[in-house]
Protein backbone atom coordinates (compact mmCIF):
# COMPACT_ATOMS: atom_id res chain seq x y z
CA UNK A 1 0.00 0.00 0.00
CA UNK A 2 0.94 3.53 -0.67
CA UNK A 3 1.72 5.43 2.33
CA UNK A 4 0.61 9.04 2.89
CA UNK A 5 4.20 11.21 1.80
CA UNK A 6 3.28 9.19 -2.00
CA UNK A 7 -0.54 9.77 -1.57
CA UNK A 8 -0.08 13.27 -1.02
CA UNK A 9 2.63 13.81 -3.98
CA UNK A 10 -0.05 11.95 -6.13
CA UNK A 11 -2.79 13.95 -5.02
CA UNK A 12 -0.36 17.42 -5.28
CA UNK A 13 0.60 16.80 -8.82
CA UNK A 14 -2.88 15.94 -9.63
CA UNK A 15 -4.37 19.25 -8.60
CA UNK A 16 -1.47 20.72 -10.61
CA UNK A 17 -2.29 19.27 -13.46
CA UNK A 18 -5.53 19.87 -13.04
CA UNK A 19 -5.13 23.91 -12.47
CA UNK A 20 -2.21 24.05 -14.78
CA UNK A 21 -2.86 22.02 -17.56
CA UNK A 22 -6.50 20.58 -17.73
CA UNK A 23 -8.23 23.79 -16.97
CA UNK A 24 -6.69 25.45 -20.30
CA UNK A 25 -8.97 24.78 -23.84
CA UNK A 26 -5.81 24.75 -25.90
CA UNK A 27 -4.42 21.98 -23.57
CA UNK A 28 -7.41 19.99 -23.44
CA UNK A 29 -7.56 19.84 -27.16
CA UNK A 30 -3.60 18.99 -27.23
CA UNK A 31 -4.23 16.30 -24.83
CA UNK A 32 -7.25 14.99 -27.11
CA UNK A 33 -5.70 14.62 -30.17
CA UNK A 34 -2.37 13.14 -28.80
CA UNK A 35 -5.04 10.62 -27.40
CA UNK A 36 -6.51 9.81 -30.89
CA UNK A 37 -3.73 9.92 -33.08
CA UNK A 38 -2.40 6.82 -30.31
CA UNK A 39 -5.64 4.63 -30.83
CA UNK A 40 -5.27 5.45 -34.65
CA UNK A 41 -1.69 4.32 -34.69
CA UNK A 42 -2.54 0.93 -32.71
CA UNK A 43 -5.11 0.40 -34.94
CA UNK A 44 -5.03 1.19 -38.13
CA UNK A 45 -1.40 0.61 -38.94
CA UNK A 46 -1.38 -2.94 -37.83
CA UNK A 47 -4.57 -4.13 -39.35
CA UNK A 48 -3.36 -2.84 -42.89
CA UNK A 49 0.23 -4.42 -42.27
CA UNK A 50 -1.74 -7.82 -41.74
CA UNK A 51 -3.98 -7.33 -44.37
CA UNK A 52 -0.72 -7.04 -46.45
CA UNK A 53 0.39 -10.38 -45.45
CA UNK A 54 -2.90 -11.92 -46.64
CA UNK A 55 -3.52 -13.51 -49.39
CA UNK A 56 -1.48 -16.83 -49.41
CA UNK A 57 1.48 -17.62 -51.19
CA UNK A 58 3.49 -21.16 -51.29
CA UNK A 59 6.54 -21.83 -53.39
CA UNK A 60 7.66 -25.32 -54.06
CA UNK A 61 11.13 -26.27 -52.94
CA UNK A 62 13.75 -27.47 -55.04
CA UNK A 63 13.90 -31.02 -53.50
CA UNK A 64 10.45 -31.24 -54.49
CA UNK A 65 11.67 -31.90 -57.79
CA UNK A 66 13.41 -36.06 -58.21
CA UNK A 67 16.82 -34.99 -59.32
CA UNK A 68 18.43 -31.41 -58.91
CA UNK A 69 18.28 -30.27 -62.14
CA UNK A 70 18.61 -27.21 -63.99
CA UNK A 71 16.48 -28.28 -67.00
CA UNK A 72 12.57 -27.52 -65.61
CA UNK A 73 9.14 -26.18 -66.89
CA UNK A 74 8.73 -23.17 -64.42
CA UNK A 75 5.11 -22.65 -63.63
CA UNK A 76 3.40 -19.92 -62.11
CA UNK A 77 -0.06 -20.69 -61.12
CA UNK A 78 -2.48 -17.62 -59.96
CA UNK A 79 -6.07 -18.05 -58.08
CA UNK A 80 -7.54 -14.79 -60.36
CA UNK A 81 -10.97 -15.51 -59.31
CA UNK A 82 -13.03 -17.47 -56.71
CA UNK A 83 -16.85 -18.14 -57.12
CA UNK A 84 -17.66 -19.90 -53.90
CA UNK A 85 -21.40 -19.96 -54.47
CA UNK A 86 -20.86 -21.83 -57.39
CA UNK A 87 -17.59 -24.04 -55.60
CA UNK A 88 -15.63 -22.76 -58.78
CA UNK A 89 -11.67 -21.49 -58.36
CA UNK A 90 -10.32 -19.84 -61.60
CA UNK A 91 -6.77 -20.32 -62.11
CA UNK A 92 -4.05 -18.39 -64.00
CA UNK A 93 -1.42 -20.65 -65.51
CA UNK A 94 1.79 -19.06 -67.04
CA UNK A 95 4.77 -21.70 -68.23
CA UNK A 96 8.86 -21.20 -68.62
CA UNK A 97 10.75 -23.42 -70.17
CA UNK A 98 14.40 -24.01 -68.09
CA UNK A 99 17.82 -25.19 -68.97
CA UNK A 100 18.30 -27.25 -72.57
CA UNK A 101 13.97 -26.92 -72.61
CA UNK A 102 14.78 -22.88 -73.22
CA UNK A 103 16.10 -21.48 -76.36
CA UNK A 104 17.93 -18.10 -76.75
CA UNK A 105 14.75 -16.33 -77.55
CA UNK A 106 12.80 -18.25 -75.15
CA UNK A 107 10.83 -20.19 -76.96
CA UNK A 108 10.42 -24.04 -76.19
CA UNK A 109 13.04 -26.20 -77.45
CA UNK A 110 10.86 -29.66 -77.93
CA UNK A 111 7.26 -30.69 -77.93
CA UNK A 112 5.93 -30.91 -74.50
CA UNK A 113 1.87 -31.92 -73.29
CA UNK A 114 0.86 -30.60 -69.81
CA UNK A 115 -1.57 -32.10 -67.75
CA UNK A 116 -3.65 -29.80 -65.69
CA UNK A 117 -6.51 -32.13 -63.59
CA UNK A 118 -8.71 -33.41 -66.60
CA UNK A 119 -7.38 -30.56 -69.11
CA UNK A 120 -4.82 -31.24 -71.50
CA UNK A 121 -2.34 -27.93 -73.29
CA UNK A 122 -0.17 -29.15 -76.29
CA UNK A 123 2.96 -26.74 -76.36
CA UNK A 124 4.62 -26.63 -79.96
CA UNK A 125 8.79 -26.27 -80.11
CA UNK A 126 9.87 -23.31 -81.64
CA UNK A 127 7.40 -21.08 -79.90
CA UNK A 128 6.42 -19.31 -76.68
CA UNK A 129 4.17 -21.09 -73.97
CA UNK A 130 0.95 -19.74 -73.70
CA UNK A 131 -0.72 -19.21 -70.67
CA UNK A 132 -4.32 -20.56 -70.14
CA UNK A 133 -6.67 -20.50 -67.68
CA UNK A 134 -8.13 -23.44 -65.16
CA UNK A 135 -11.23 -23.64 -63.21
CA UNK A 136 -11.45 -26.09 -60.42
CA UNK A 137 -14.19 -26.83 -58.29
CA UNK A 138 -14.05 -26.04 -54.45
CA UNK A 139 -15.52 -27.87 -52.07
CA UNK A 140 -17.22 -26.64 -49.13
CA UNK A 141 -20.71 -24.99 -48.14
CA UNK A 142 -21.12 -21.02 -48.50
CA UNK A 143 -24.21 -21.55 -45.57
CA UNK A 144 -21.13 -21.17 -42.98
CA UNK A 145 -20.46 -17.60 -44.26
CA UNK A 146 -17.97 -16.20 -42.62
CA UNK A 147 -16.66 -19.15 -41.14
CA UNK A 148 -16.74 -21.03 -44.35
CA UNK A 149 -13.48 -23.26 -45.80
CA UNK A 150 -13.36 -24.70 -48.97
CA UNK A 151 -10.98 -27.66 -50.48
CA UNK A 152 -9.63 -28.00 -54.10
CA UNK A 153 -7.28 -30.13 -55.60
CA UNK A 154 -4.98 -30.01 -58.69
CA UNK A 155 -2.55 -32.43 -60.04
CA UNK A 156 0.22 -31.00 -62.15
CA UNK A 157 2.90 -32.73 -64.59
CA UNK A 158 4.67 -32.34 -68.20
CA UNK A 159 5.70 -35.24 -70.51
CA UNK A 160 7.46 -34.92 -74.26
CA UNK A 161 5.27 -35.31 -76.51
CA UNK A 162 7.62 -37.37 -78.54
CA UNK A 163 9.75 -40.49 -77.52
CA UNK A 164 7.08 -42.29 -74.93
CA UNK A 165 6.36 -39.81 -72.89
CA UNK A 166 8.52 -39.55 -70.30
CA UNK A 167 7.78 -36.92 -67.79
CA UNK A 168 9.05 -33.58 -67.47
CA UNK A 169 10.81 -31.65 -64.37
CA UNK A 170 8.54 -28.85 -63.28
CA UNK A 171 8.49 -26.47 -60.53
CA UNK A 172 5.62 -24.76 -59.30
CA UNK A 173 5.16 -21.03 -58.07
CA UNK A 174 1.40 -20.14 -56.49
CA UNK A 175 -0.31 -17.27 -55.52
CA UNK A 176 -3.44 -16.14 -53.90
CA UNK A 177 -4.42 -12.34 -55.40
CA UNK A 178 -8.36 -12.40 -54.43
CA UNK A 179 -9.40 -10.26 -52.07
CA UNK A 180 -10.78 -10.92 -48.43
CA UNK A 181 -10.13 -14.70 -49.32
CA UNK A 182 -7.16 -16.41 -47.46
CA UNK A 183 -5.21 -19.36 -49.61
CA UNK A 184 -3.42 -22.39 -47.58
CA UNK A 185 -1.37 -24.29 -50.44
CA UNK A 186 0.37 -27.77 -50.21
CA UNK A 187 2.45 -29.19 -52.99
CA UNK A 188 3.86 -32.05 -52.73
CA UNK A 189 5.34 -35.13 -55.09
CA UNK A 190 2.89 -37.48 -56.37
CA UNK A 191 3.39 -40.81 -55.07
CA UNK A 192 2.22 -42.74 -58.25
CA UNK A 193 3.65 -40.28 -61.12
CA UNK A 194 7.12 -39.64 -61.32
CA UNK A 195 7.66 -35.79 -61.46
CA UNK A 196 4.12 -34.82 -61.25
CA UNK A 197 3.06 -32.78 -58.02
CA UNK A 198 -0.40 -32.37 -56.40
CA UNK A 199 -1.42 -29.26 -55.44
CA UNK A 200 -4.28 -28.89 -52.07
CA UNK A 201 -5.64 -25.45 -51.87
CA UNK A 202 -7.68 -24.81 -48.64
CA UNK A 203 -9.39 -21.61 -49.22
CA UNK A 204 -11.05 -19.23 -46.24
CA UNK A 205 -12.26 -15.94 -45.34
CA UNK A 206 -8.99 -13.71 -44.13
CA UNK A 207 -8.76 -12.18 -40.74
CA UNK A 208 -10.01 -8.64 -42.03
CA UNK A 209 -13.01 -9.72 -43.32
CA UNK A 210 -13.99 -11.85 -40.70
CA UNK A 211 -13.85 -9.14 -38.66
CA UNK A 212 -15.78 -6.87 -40.23
CA UNK A 213 -18.50 -9.28 -40.93
CA UNK A 214 -18.57 -9.66 -36.87
CA UNK A 215 -18.54 -5.47 -36.42
CA UNK A 216 -21.11 -5.31 -38.93
CA UNK A 217 -23.32 -7.96 -37.26
CA UNK A 218 -22.52 -6.41 -33.61
CA UNK A 219 -23.94 -2.72 -35.09
CA UNK A 220 -26.66 -4.56 -36.20
CA UNK A 221 -27.61 -6.12 -32.60
CA UNK A 222 -26.47 -2.53 -31.49
CA UNK A 223 -29.14 -0.54 -33.02
CA UNK A 224 -32.06 -3.21 -33.28
CA UNK A 225 -31.60 -3.56 -29.13
CA UNK A 226 -31.51 0.55 -28.87
CA UNK A 227 -34.86 0.50 -31.04
CA UNK A 228 -36.41 -2.32 -28.93
CA UNK A 229 -35.51 -0.08 -25.39
CA UNK A 230 -37.01 2.94 -27.19
CA UNK A 231 -39.96 0.60 -27.54
CA UNK A 232 -40.24 -0.46 -24.34
CA UNK A 233 -40.03 3.12 -22.83
CA UNK A 234 -43.07 4.56 -25.09
CA UNK A 235 -45.23 1.03 -24.58
CA UNK A 236 -44.61 0.63 -21.13
CA UNK A 237 -42.91 3.50 -19.23
CA UNK A 238 -45.36 5.98 -21.62
CA UNK A 239 -42.70 8.09 -22.99
CA UNK A 240 -43.72 10.75 -25.28
CA UNK A 241 -43.71 9.73 -29.35
CA UNK A 242 -42.65 12.72 -31.06
CA UNK A 243 -43.05 12.78 -34.85
CA UNK A 244 -39.48 12.35 -35.73
CA UNK A 245 -39.77 8.83 -33.74
CA UNK A 246 -42.34 7.24 -35.67
CA UNK A 247 -40.42 6.72 -38.86
CA UNK A 248 -37.24 6.11 -36.96
CA UNK A 249 -37.70 2.50 -36.77
CA UNK A 250 -39.29 2.27 -40.62
CA UNK A 251 -35.85 3.62 -41.57
CA UNK A 252 -33.84 1.55 -39.89
CA UNK A 253 -35.95 -1.67 -41.56
CA UNK A 254 -35.02 -0.90 -44.88
CA UNK A 255 -31.22 0.45 -43.47
CA UNK A 256 -30.53 -3.24 -42.11
CA UNK A 257 -30.43 -5.07 -45.86
CA UNK A 258 -27.95 -2.48 -47.17
CA UNK A 259 -26.09 -3.05 -43.78
CA UNK A 260 -26.02 -6.57 -44.68
CA UNK A 261 -24.77 -6.50 -48.15
CA UNK A 262 -21.80 -4.38 -47.19
CA UNK A 263 -20.38 -7.81 -45.64
CA UNK A 264 -17.36 -9.05 -47.56
CA UNK A 265 -18.29 -11.65 -50.47
CA UNK A 266 -21.77 -12.58 -48.52
CA UNK A 267 -23.76 -15.16 -50.28
CA UNK A 268 -27.57 -15.47 -50.34
CA UNK A 269 -29.79 -14.85 -47.58
CA UNK A 270 -29.61 -18.03 -45.39
CA UNK A 271 -26.05 -18.01 -44.59
CA UNK A 272 -24.60 -18.32 -40.82
CA UNK A 273 -24.32 -14.56 -40.66
CA UNK A 274 -28.16 -14.03 -41.26
CA UNK A 275 -28.85 -16.45 -38.46
CA UNK A 276 -26.13 -15.19 -36.14
CA UNK A 277 -27.75 -11.63 -36.63
CA UNK A 278 -29.81 -10.22 -39.76
CA UNK A 279 -32.95 -12.04 -39.10
CA UNK A 280 -33.27 -11.73 -35.56
CA UNK A 281 -32.69 -7.83 -35.73
CA UNK A 282 -35.21 -7.60 -38.73
CA UNK A 283 -37.41 -9.30 -36.01
CA UNK A 284 -37.23 -7.14 -33.77
CA UNK A 285 -36.90 -3.66 -35.26
CA UNK A 286 -40.18 -4.73 -37.39
CA UNK A 287 -42.14 -5.57 -33.85
CA UNK A 288 -40.55 -2.94 -32.36
CA UNK A 289 -41.59 0.17 -35.22
CA UNK A 290 -45.46 -1.83 -35.03
CA UNK A 291 -45.52 -1.41 -31.55
CA UNK A 292 -44.27 2.25 -31.83
CA UNK A 293 -46.56 3.38 -34.51
CA UNK A 294 -49.81 1.43 -32.72
CA UNK A 295 -49.09 2.69 -29.21
CA UNK A 296 -49.06 6.02 -30.64
CA UNK A 297 -52.33 5.76 -32.85
CA UNK A 298 -54.06 4.27 -29.78
CA UNK A 299 -53.10 6.89 -27.71
CA UNK A 300 -54.82 9.67 -29.64
CA UNK A 301 -58.38 10.73 -28.45
CA UNK A 302 -60.28 13.63 -30.05
CA UNK A 303 -61.02 16.46 -27.40
CA UNK A 304 -64.73 16.83 -27.06
CA UNK A 305 -66.64 20.24 -27.14
CA UNK A 306 -66.95 22.24 -23.85
CA UNK A 307 -70.50 22.69 -22.73
CA UNK A 308 -72.12 26.15 -24.16
CA UNK A 309 -72.00 29.15 -22.03
CA UNK A 310 -74.90 31.29 -21.48
CA UNK A 311 -73.33 33.93 -23.61
CA UNK A 312 -73.08 31.94 -26.36
CA UNK A 313 -69.21 32.45 -26.81
CA UNK A 314 -67.90 28.65 -26.05
CA UNK A 315 -70.07 27.57 -29.13
CA UNK A 316 -68.96 30.05 -31.14
CA UNK A 317 -65.48 29.27 -31.12
CA UNK A 318 -65.51 25.22 -30.30
CA UNK A 319 -62.58 23.39 -28.58
CA UNK A 320 -60.67 21.10 -30.86
CA UNK A 321 -57.16 20.87 -31.92
CA UNK A 322 -56.44 23.90 -34.55
CA UNK A 323 -59.51 25.35 -33.09
CA UNK A 324 -59.35 29.60 -33.38
CA UNK A 325 -59.03 31.01 -30.06
CA UNK A 326 -61.29 32.52 -28.36
CA UNK A 327 -61.98 36.78 -28.07
CA UNK A 328 -60.12 37.81 -25.02
CA UNK A 329 -63.06 40.68 -24.64
CA UNK A 330 -66.97 39.89 -25.17
CA UNK A 331 -68.15 40.95 -28.50
CA UNK A 332 -71.88 41.52 -27.83
CA UNK A 333 -72.79 41.20 -31.27
CA UNK A 334 -70.20 42.35 -33.22
CA UNK A 335 -70.15 42.03 -37.01
CA UNK A 336 -66.71 40.49 -37.63
CA UNK A 337 -66.69 36.64 -38.27
CA UNK A 338 -66.51 34.66 -35.41
CA UNK A 339 -62.95 33.25 -36.33
CA UNK A 340 -62.07 36.63 -35.65
CA UNK A 341 -59.87 37.16 -31.99
CA UNK A 342 -61.73 39.24 -30.97
CA UNK A 343 -60.54 42.53 -28.83
CA UNK A 344 -61.77 45.63 -26.80
CA UNK A 345 -62.93 47.50 -29.90
CA UNK A 346 -64.89 44.92 -31.45
CA UNK A 347 -68.63 46.25 -29.60
CA UNK A 348 -68.21 49.11 -31.74
CA UNK A 349 -69.53 48.93 -35.32
CA UNK A 350 -66.81 49.56 -37.73
CA UNK A 351 -69.12 52.60 -39.13
CA UNK A 352 -69.58 54.06 -35.93
CA UNK A 353 -69.32 57.72 -35.38
CA UNK A 354 -67.73 57.13 -32.54
CA UNK A 355 -64.88 55.43 -34.15
CA UNK A 356 -64.55 58.28 -36.18
CA UNK A 357 -64.04 60.83 -33.94
CA UNK A 358 -61.17 58.89 -31.97
CA UNK A 359 -59.78 58.64 -35.35
CA UNK A 360 -59.44 62.40 -36.21
CA UNK A 361 -58.81 62.60 -32.58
Amino acid sequence: MLNSSTTSFIKEKRNWFHRCVWQHLRYRRIIWGLLMLAFWLAIVPPVFIAYLREGGRSDTPLNILADETPDYISLTVIVQQADLPGHQLALYVAATPMGRFNTARKELATNLTGNFGFKTVQYAAGSLMPSNTLTIPALGSPRLYPFDEYTSALRIGFTFTDGGKAPVPIRVNMYGSVQTLDFDIDVTLAPDLPQTLDIVIATGRTKTTLFFALFISIISWALSLTLLILAFQVVVSRRDIPAPLLVLGITLLFSLPALRSSQPGIPALGCASDMLAYFWNLFIVALSSVSIILTWVLRWKRRRHSVESPSGLDSAYPSYPGSPAKPMYPTYGSPYPPSRVGSPFDRYPPNASSCTIAVNR
